[in-house]
């Protein structure tokens, strides 16, 4: 289908945006004069969004006015000196006081604001502003204005929200960088000096607290002698070039036990000796190679890594493997954020709430529906996880897993028709057995006296056999409903149920003069009535399996992680050989005759096969003559598990 003009319109205008904030944010990673970047970022604004002003409003520190720092259009003399209400009347206050931007189409109509002199004087009609800064702390306002009715585009909003960050991160470094310069000026380098003969002449405090933590009188000994590990690294032979050069030499170096510390030296020579300031950092030499380490591991790994801004939810860094499986370039990729990637958030919002839920858990786990460079999806499973450096930091890596998904599919659609054979073959059996059946019986009624001994034996298997082959089919017909008609979960109050099934099975207890222990068992969410007979069957198992003495069963919990129980039923009967083990839960399977123990072959794979629907696992351990316990994972109920 050919694109029309207005959608080449848009798409070339949205690739102007973005060239435009790649070169601001290249520019402010370039400059130092944040004056002359504030600027270019308001001429950018307007020039981009086609708007007659722009602006850049800081707010003063007494929180109640705007200050107009710079901008475009307005009439001269006004930058500069201008100032505007910070209160909720004004576009600007509203703006400060949200995240998300604030557009308005026609001030005129807009009942809910009170425009300052700023805006009226110029007849601005349509406005679209973001706030500088994090929302609990703003900065200022960025906004552009138009003296025509207009109505800014989603991309607008995003275009002058990213120019937004740009100039925040541009501001926070400032900031930073003069805080550094005071600390600085009130914290000198550690400072040392040396004749021409490597004696210590002086040290000032700092020196000895990082080299001299003991105190020694290092004033008039011998350098090489009070740190001898200093020959064997750089040291010596960069004191030794500076005085015979005699020039300026600066390096790192680490020094061993007992300083264990990098050391980042500058050495200025005279004609009588050497000065040598330094300072330790270790940290940072730490935080280099931690950081080398991460990238190395980036750049091998085969899943998708990718470090996120948690607040503005765009990519900061991207392995090889993200850059691939995405189908961007590395610098492209750092242009979008989450939202525009993964189908499973809605807007920035959306993400932020999926971050506080990160921060809650450290770790997370979600799928979605990645989108590629050319449009084409596929699904991911992602692990996020929340990590702190010298800033936050969000963690994901994302595993493709469209085969995965694909082999789930075909699981399902296979393990559907093996549901409906399964159903369909039992149900179908039914008639015929039915009245093969009733036959046999007839036969034994009007026809038994007439038998002889090998007759009426013969007709006793033929009855055996159908009533054996009704269970079976009927075990089969239970066994393909376990999905389709059980009940849907609810809190299980397992002590109950464990009650419930003791009194249908206090006949055979009598009978095996049997005793059952069970610690108190604890609520799950699952369905009961399946949960009954998955206790109801392994309980039967360990009475039935006991051997020749009164059978002895045990009944006891443990809580798992993730919120989940662990429940084992512990018998002391004729126990099961370890190379039967996994035999025992598939269907019809034996591991007795029937003239040894009665029953079907069905009722371990059915207790698997509801276990499994209430995603938990079942498992056996067992020696011969040693008993069993079989084990059985269930959801707790209770939210906080």
């Amino acid at each position: 289908m050919d694109s029309t003009p207005d959608a080449d319109a848009e798409l070339r205008r949205r690739v102007r945006q973005q060239e435009v904030v790649a070169e601001l944010g290249q520019r402010a990673l370039e400059t130092d004069d944040l004056d002359r970047l504030l600027h270019e970022a308001v001429v950018a604004v307007s020039d981009v969004l086609e708007t007659k002003y722009a602006n850049l409003l800081e707010l003063l520190p007494e929180g109640n006015e705007l200050f107009l720092r710079d901008g475009v259009g307005w009439r001269e003399g006004l930058v500069g000196s201008a100032t505007v209400p910070a209160d909720t009347n004004s576009q600007a206050g509203i703006t400060l006081r949200t995240e998300a931007p604030i557009v308005v189409d026609d001030l005129r109509t807009e009942k809910r604001l009170t425009e300052p002199a700023l805006l009226d004087d110029h007849d601005v009609t349509s406005g679209i502003s973001v706030t500088v800064g994090p929302a609990d702390d703003p900065w200022g306002v960025l906004g552009a204005y138009a003296s025509e009715r207009r109505e800014f585009a989603e991309g607008d909003a995003t275009f002058l929200r990213s120019v937004a960050n740009i100039l925040a991160s541009a501001l926070e470094n400032e900031r930073t960088r003069r805080e550094l310069e005071e600390i600085y000026g009130r914290i000198s380098d550690a400072f040392f000096a040396l004749d021409e003969e490597w004696n210590f002449t002086y040290l000032n405090e700092r020196a000895h607290e990082l080299i001299n933590p003991e105190g020694r009188t290092l004033v008039g000994t011998r350098v090489w002698n009070e740190f001898p590990e200093a020959m064997g690294q750089q040291f010596k032979l960069k004191y030794e070039r500076a005085m015979y050069d005699q020039e300026t030499v600066s390096f790192e170096e680490y020094y061993p036990e007992p300083l264990d510390s990098w050391f980042e030296v500058r050495a200025y020579p005279s004609e009588t000796g050497l000065s040598v300031y330094f300072r330790d950092v270790t940290e940072r030499k730490e935080r280099e190679r931690e950081l080398e380490l991460f990238r190395t591991l980036l750049d091998y790994t085969t899943d998708s890594v990718l470090v996120i801004d948690p607040q503005s939810g765009r990519f900061l860094d991207a392995n090889e493997t993200a850059c691939r499986t995405l189908g961007y370039d590395r610098e492209e990729l750092l242009e979008l954020t989450v939202p525009d990637m993964d189908h499973v958030f809605d807007d920035i919002a959306d993400w932020r709430s999926h971050v506080e839920d990160v921060k809650t858990e450290n770790s997370m786990t979600i799928t979605g529906e990645h989108v590629r460079k050319d449009g084409t999806t596929f699904p991911a499973e992602v692990n996020v996880a929340h990590v702190e450096l010298d800033r936050e930091y969000m963690i994901a890596i994302a595993r493709d897993i469209t085969e995965h998904r694909e082999r789930e599919r075909e699981l399902e659609a296979s393990n559907e028709r093996l549901e409906q054979f399964a159903y369909a073959a039992s149900h179908d059996l039914q008639e015929p057995l039915r009245m093969v059946s009733s036959y046999l019986q007839l036969i034994e009624r009007r026809y038994g006296d007439a038998f002889d001994e090998d007759g009426e034996e013969f007709l006793a298997y033929a009855i055996d056999g159908a009533e054996r082959m009704r269970g079976m089919i009927d075990g089969l017909l239970e066994y393909s409903r376990v999905e389709t008609r059980g009940d849907p979960f609810e809190p299980v109050d397992l002590d109950r149920l464990l009650e419930d099934v003791l009194d249908d099975l206090s006949l055979q207890l009598e009978e095996t003069d049997a005793e059952v222990e069970t610690e108190p068992l604890p609520r799950v969410q699952g369905d009961a009535s399946q949960l009954r007979q998955v206790f109801q069957n392994l309980l039967s198992n360990a009475l039935e399996y006991s051997g020749d003495e009164p059978p002895r069963i045990h009944v006891e919990t443990t809580r798992r992680e993730r919120g989940r129980w662990e429940i084992s039923v512990i018998d002391e009967g004729i126990g099961i050989d370890p190379a039967d083990q996994d035999r025992v839960f598939d269907v019809f399977q034996r591991l007795h005759s029937r003239e040894e123990y009665d029953g079907t072959g069905i009722g371990l794979a059915l207790c698997e096969r509801i276990v499994e629907r209430h995603n938990g696992e079942i498992w056996v351990e067992s020696e011969p003559g040693e008993g069993s316990t079989f084990s059985i994972t269930l959801p707790a109920a209770d939210e906080s598990a």
